[in-house]
Formats: structure tokens, C-alpha cells, sequence
């Protein structure tokens, strides 16, 4: 054979090596750099990080309650500023007041002498019973009558002490006044006109707080407004500590745990970030307008330094960080999976035969840019992401 020809089959052989390869590379279904990223999947811990929004509030409170009708005249105090046990915070003015202090006084003045009565009775009767002077009925009788007068005079003087504790009565005092006292009897009857102006006291220190009665008007308690017995006139409030209610929606209420830790931070305070505890979780959802129910959940910040209590103030807003880590689960980028009528697919890649194929999984919680798998694929698999 010539050189010319063995020149011509080399080159032929050539050529059908490139045909070959080329032919090998078009069936390949080895993913290119346009398809996407191959990635191995591997089981790692699945961790997410959930935001809300409240409103912070002192970490306990103690009502302040009328104890009378009437109509508030004076509130030396701005709300929202500390105050001491027994500081003036009210002044109520209230004839209804003195009239039922009055009604008290001779109910009390009346039982007393009706309950000394069956005393001196039942000790008579004492006496004839042991000489069997009366029978045994009378006696019982008797003696029945001194313990409900007992009873009564007790009732009496309990109703007197809740009206006499916010009374400034001097020079007198009622519980040693006889039927037979009349004119100090009249003395006390007759008060000045100032007693009917009830001071109302703080019961504990604290920062003085809005009872918010009227949540729809946000309306706090001023001076003139008219009240009833039991409204709730101011709330004192603890703010060593805070307390921050947020709302959780139904799809994430489940990932919280009494006791699980949170971040807790504000603007009105950028530099200081709190350490607080899921204090309480309600398990009944509440309707909202155009969206998932959500539950009420209440986180605790135990302790606020000096300098944190001076720039932290009831009524500011919060953001509250929950960081959720849970056991090792297989998590794959949330690129890589594809919804198609109602079901998720991923793109494998097998390495032995150098194909691809859409495998079905089951999806399971969701991040930004992550999703759990919960079947269709195991540790050592390779998926194809998209660019």
C-alpha cells in the first residue's frame, strides 16, 4: 500500500473517531453548565428564624380599683412616671360614698347593742337553765339568738371597716360607740364636706399606666370623667422586666415551646438587644380579617439594667426573634424543586448511568432558600439546581 493511501485511511479513521465521540456526547445526559449546578445531597440540621411584631408592656401589673361612684377631681401624677407605695394618685368626689358610710354606721351602732342584748340574755338564760328554771327549748332558743346577732354584728362591722379605711376621721372612733352615745354619734354622722373627696392611695411601687378601659378609643382616665365602683382606674406596672404579646399564625404555632428562647429588640433602643423565655402560648385561635387564625403568645424579658429601664418604656414597639433548630433532616436548595399539578419533583442525576430524570418527592417545612424532603430522595443522591 502506498503512503498516499495509508495518509487517507489514517485521516478516515480519524474521522470516524470524531463521529464516535461526538455521537457518544449527544447521548449523554451528563448536565451541563447551562442545565445548572450539581449538587450531592446531604442531611443536615434544618434551622429557621421567625419574626413578630408587639407592643411592650410592663412584666407585672396590679390594678387600682374605684371603691366608690363619683367623679374624679384630682390625679396628681402623669401617666407613665414612677410612684411610691402610698402616693397620692386620686381623688374622687362621692356623696354616694358618705351616704353609705352613714347607713353602715348606725347598721353597725344597731347590731352592736342588739348583740349585747342577747349576750346579757344568754347569760340569764345560763343561769335559769342551770336551776332548770326554763326548759331546754328556751334555752336553745336563746341561745340561737345570741349567735346570729353575733353573726350580724361581725357583717356589720366588716361593711363599716371597707367604708372607714378611706375616711380621714379623727378624734372619734366608731367601734366604741354605744346607742346611748348620741351626740358622738351625731359628730360622726355629720363630716365635713372634704370627707366626701376620697383620696385613692398606689398600693405598690412602679410606673403608673392607662387602664386602657376603652380599647377601640385608646381613652385614659382623666379628671372630671365619671366612675363606677370597680372600674379600673390606673394600672401600676412593673418594669424591671418586660412583657412583649405577639401573634402567631396557625402554620408556625407548633415550632413554639414554653420556655424556648428569643431575641428581643426595638428601634426606639438599636443598641440593646434582650434575652427573653415563651412564657405562654394560648391554644385556641382567634379569627382575623383576610387571613390565617393566630394565637396569642406572650414572651417574658426577666430583667432590664438601669440604663435599659431609662429608655424602655411601656407602649414602645418590639420585634421578637425566634430561631427554631430542629434534628437533622435531608434539606435541599428550594430551587431545585419544581411544583407540577399539586406535585414536587426534583431533577437526579445518576452517576453510574450518566442520566437525569425528574424523581417525585414529599416536601416538608420551607425557608427563605431551603426545603426539607421528607421521601424521594437519601443522603448521597445528586440533584441538578437551576442557575
Amino acid at each position: 500500500m502506498s503512503n498516499r493511501w495509508r495518509f487517507k485511511l489514517v485521516h478516515i479513521m480519524i474521522g470516524l473517531a470524531i463521529m464516535v465521540m461526538l455521537g457518544l456526547q449527544t447521548c449523554s445526559h451528563e448536565p451541563k453548565s447551562s442545565d445548572g449546578q450539581l449538587v450531592k445531597v446531604e442531611a443536615k440540621p434544618f434551622s429557621n428564624t421567625l419574626y413578630y411584631s408587639g407592643i411592650i408592656q410592663p412584666l407585672k401589673t396590679l390594678v387600682v380599683p374605684s371603691p366608690v361612684d363619683g367623679v374624679i377631681i384630682d390625679m396628681p401624677f402623669q401617666y407613665g412616671e414612677p410612684v411610691k407605695t402610698g402616693q397620692l394618685l386620686f381623688k374622687i368626689s362621692s356623696t354616694k360614698f358618705l351616704t353609705d358610710y352613714k347607713s353602715a354606721l348606725m347598721q353597725y351602732i344597731k347590731t352592736k347593742s342588739d348583740f349585747n342584748n342577747s349576750q346579757a340574755q344568754l347569760s340569764e338564760a345560763n343561769f335559769l337553765h342551770k336551776n332548770q328554771l326554763i326548759s331546754d327549748d328556751d334555752f336553745k332558743m336563746r341561745q340561737s339568738n345570741y349567735y346570729a346577732a353575733q353573726l350580724a354584728l361581725l357583717q356589720a362591722k366588716d361593711t363599716l371597716e371597707n367604708l372607714l379605711h378611706q375616711l380621714n376621721i379623727q378624734n372619734i372612733n366608731p367601734y366604741t360607740l354605744t346607742i346611748s352615745d348620741v351626740d358622738k354619734i351625731t359628730q360622726a354622722m355629720h363630716l365635713k364636706t372634704s370627707s366626701e373627696n376620697l383620696p385613692i392611695y398606689a398600693p405598690a411601687n412602679g410606673i403608673i399606666l392607662s387602664s386602657n378601659k376603652n380599647e377601640d378609643e385608646n381613652k385614659k382616665t382623666i379628671k372630671g370623667d365619671n366612675i363606677k365602683q370597680g372600674d379600673i382606674l390606673a394600672v401600676i406596672g412593673d418594669m424591671k422586666g418586660i412583657s412583649v404579646k405577639i401573634k402567631v399564625n396557625e402554620l408556625t404555632i407548633n415550632q413554639l415551646k414554653l420556655g424556648q428562647e428569643v431575641k428581643v429588640t426595638g428601634i426606639a433602643f438599636p443598641d440593646d438587644i434582650l434575652n427573653g423565655k415563651i412564657t405562654r402560648i394560648d391554644r385556641q385561635g382567634e379569627a382575623s380579617s383576610g387571613g390565617l387564625p393566630t394565637f396569642n403568645v406572650e414572651v417574658n424579658v426577666s430583667e432590664l439594667s438601669g440604663a435599659q429601664q431609662k429608655i424602655i418604656h411601656a407602649g414602645m414597639s418590639a420585634k421578637v426573634e425566634v430561631h427554631i433548630k430542629e434534628e437533622t433532616q435531608i434539606v435541599v436548595p428550594l430551587a431545585s424543586v419544581k411544583e407540577k399539578n399539586g406535585r414536587s419533583f426534583v431533577l437526579a442525576y445518576d452517576e453510574k448511568t450518566r442520566k437525569k430524570k425528574m424523581v417525585e418527592v414529599k416536601t416538608g417545612k420551607t425557608t427563605v432558600d431551603s426545603v426539607t424532603i421528607l421521601s424521594g430522595l437519601k443522603m448521597g443522591d445528586n440533584i441538578v439546581v437551576p442557575n
